[in-house]
């Protein structure tokens, strides 16, 4: 017993043969015993996929089969009932989805059961020809995602009973939607881990301070030591990205860039000078012994 030969090569029963072929390709790389040698159930449909192909690729015998069903076109009655096809799809998720879990909405290409016939491929004349008696029809429908905190780019997330539809009034397969997380213009991501730079001025890492950060989840206080120069970096646990394995949040770690004033006039001048001479800084006095190449 087999599923529709259409619905197996993922085509409508108005495709080409080019169609045909091309389905068949893509699946029979997907499913080749020669890649999944040790999957019993790849194998099995690798098989199904190669039937349905010699069928519909056949001119004669795929218009016995949209006449008669697979009986009359060399293989087994149709299967009532089966179980549909996943079906994969991609979704684009912004930072702020990512950091706090949302709910997204991604149009889904599926087979879906024929209205006309009520999934029957069956109507008063004899069979459906809004579904060609296959009981599922080809649509575009939207499915609402709920997209845990903490997912990272290329994860997958299983939406149970939203794939295909199965032919006859077959359940649904599973969907299966992919995650493209954008950039953000702040924050970089690594892991559940989050870094930034955040500019202070002069006179904070002089005197210290204590500054408003942005978070993922809002901001944090940070406080700032005395003498803090410029490019270190400080750890506030627990304000990163959640974890999707064991629970818990990442840390953010944020990086200072002292920022220097300008447009000094004479008396800024001045001051800078008085500043000079009360605290006076030999930055480069180690260098001293590093010449002439000396170790």
């Amino acid at each position: 017993m087999r599923r529709d030969y259409y619905a197996v090569l993922g085509i409508t029963s108005t495709a080409g043969q080019r169609e045909v072929r091309q389905a068949y390709r893509r699946l029979a790389r997907q499913y080749s015993p020669d890649v999944n040698f040790w999957d019993a159930q790849a194998r099995g449909l690798f098989e199904e996929i190669a039937e349905a192909y010699r069928v519909l690729n056949d001119p004669v015998a795929r218009s016995m089969y949209d006449r008669f069903g697979a009986a009359l076109a060399g293989g087994d009655a149709l299967a009532g009932g089966r179980r549909g096809d996943d079906v994969h799809v991609s979704v684009d998720l912004r930072f702020a989805d990512i950091a706090r879990g949302a709910h997204a909405r991604v149009d889904v290409p599926r087979f879906s059961p024929c209205v006309e016939c009520r999934a029957t491929g069956q109507a008063a004349d004899g069979r459906c020809g809004a579904c060609q008696g296959r009981g599922v029809r080809r649509a575009v429908e939207p499915v609402t995602v709920a997209v845990p905190a903490g997912v990272d780019s290329g994860a997958q997330i299983r939406v149970p009973g939203e794939g295909s539809a199965g032919p006859f009034g077959g359940p649904r397969g599973d969907l299966i939607v992919s995650t493209r997380v954008a950039e953000h213009p702040f924050f970089v991501r690594k892991g559940d881990s989050v870094h930034c730079e955040v500019p202070i001025s002069v006179w904070e890492a002089l005197q210290g301070a204590r500054i408003l950060v942005p978070t993922p989840a809002g901001e944090a206080a940070l406080v700032v030591p005395p003498g803090t120069a410029g490019g270190r970096m400080f750890r506030l646990r627990g304000q990163g990205l959640p974890k999707l394995a064991g629970g818990g949040t990442g840390d953010l770690y944020v990086t200072v860039r002292v920022e220097m004033p300008t447009g000094l006039d004479a008396r800024t001048h001045e001051l800078v000078r008085e500043l000079e001479r009360l605290l006076p800084l030999e930055p480069r006095a180690v260098l001293a012994r590093y010449r002439g190449g000396a170790a």
